[in-house]
Order: C-alpha cells, then sequence, then structure tokens
C-alpha cells in the first residue's frame, strides 16, 4: 500500500507541477531551453507531454521504473543546469532533491503489488519472494 500511495502522491504533485507551468505559460516559455534545434515553445510543449505521460504511468503502475528514472534523470539535469548557471538557490534544490529522491525510491521498488501492469502482465514482484 505505501508503493500505491507513494505512486499517486508523486504523480499527483507532477501533474500539479505541469497545470502551473501551463498557467503561467508566458514566462516558461519565453526562459525555456532549446531542445534539439526545436523553438521554445515547442520544446516546452514536448517536455510537458512527456512529463505528463510518465506522471499519468507512475500512478497507473505501467512503466514505474523507466518513467521514475527518466524522471530522476530530468531532475539531475534542472539540478545541474541551475548550478552551472550560478542559480541554484537553497529552496529550489531542496525540492529538486526529494522528488529524485522520490523517483529513485520508485526505480527501486517498482510499481508494487497494486500496479496496474500486474493485471495484465505475469510481473513477478520483487516484494514477494
Amino acid at each position: 500500500m505505501a508503493i500505491l500511495f507513494l505512486r499517486i502522491f508523486i504523480g499527483g504533485v507532477m501533474l500539479l507541477h505541469i497545470v502551473g507551468k501551463l498557467q503561467d505559460y508566458d514566462n516558461y516559455v519565453l526562459g525555456f531551453q532549446s531542445i534539439l534545434g526545436l523553438s521554445q515553445a515547442t520544446s516546452f510543449a514536448v517536455t510537458i507531454l512527456f512529463e505528463g505521460l510518465f506522471a499519468a504511468m507512475i500512478i497507473m503502475g505501467v512503466g514505474t521504473r523507466v518513467a521514475s528514472l527518466l524522471m530522476a534523470v530530468v531532475s539531475a539535469v534542472a539540478l545541474w543546469e541551475a548550478f552551472v548557471e550560478g542559480m541554484l538557490s537553497a529552496d529550489a534544490s531542496k525540492l529538486e532533491f526529494i522528488y529524485m529522491g522520490i523517483y529513485l525510491a520508485l526505480v527501486i521498488s517498482g510499481g508494487g503489488e497494486y500496479a496496474l501492469s500486474n493485471l495484465f502482465l505475469d510481473c513477478k514482484n520483487v516484494l514477494k519472494r
């Protein structure tokens, strides 16, 4: 049950984070970095799309390890970019480290017993050994 709560909690927090970014769209797009030569607006849209997809995957328990690992990498990159630019505040770094810790806990634990993937696949749960 704890893994289920953790999945729903971090997925919900990420979805609220995405909604916050979309509400302040103009400010985020103007400062967003170009990814793979795409425009700032396109890069922002692709990032939001993938973050939303990964949050939904984590909530449902489908591909939890992969989605959590990718989100942990995103958090690490965000920390690194803020550090390099000298804009790493104590509050922002604490929040990113908390996100990264939760994602890494989900990478280790997987989706748990109540993951949607366990209903459709004959997955072995690591905790049932």
